[in-house]
């Protein structure tokens, strides 16, 4: 597994933990608005890393980015 490989794994895992969370939060009413349009950033950002190794962009993943 390629370093970029790797790294799209972390970031597919995070992701998923925070799915977890997110449905969980919402489903008690306490998951903000602004929780929301945070998630929808980092999914769309995600969507990108997913689709750049496919138009054979180089995958790069910012890390501070996602933790913001």
């Amino acid at each position: 597994m390629s370093s970029g490989d790797r790294a799209l794994v972390v970031a597919l895992r995070a992701t998923q933990w925070e799915l977890d969370e997110a449905a969980f939060e919402l489903g008690g009413g306490r998951y903000t608005r602004e929780q929301r349009y945070l998630l929808a950033d980092r999914l769309t950002t995600l969507a990108a890393k997913l689709r750049a190794e496919e138009e054979g962009q180089p995958l790069i993943i910012d890390a501070a980015a996602d933790r913001a």
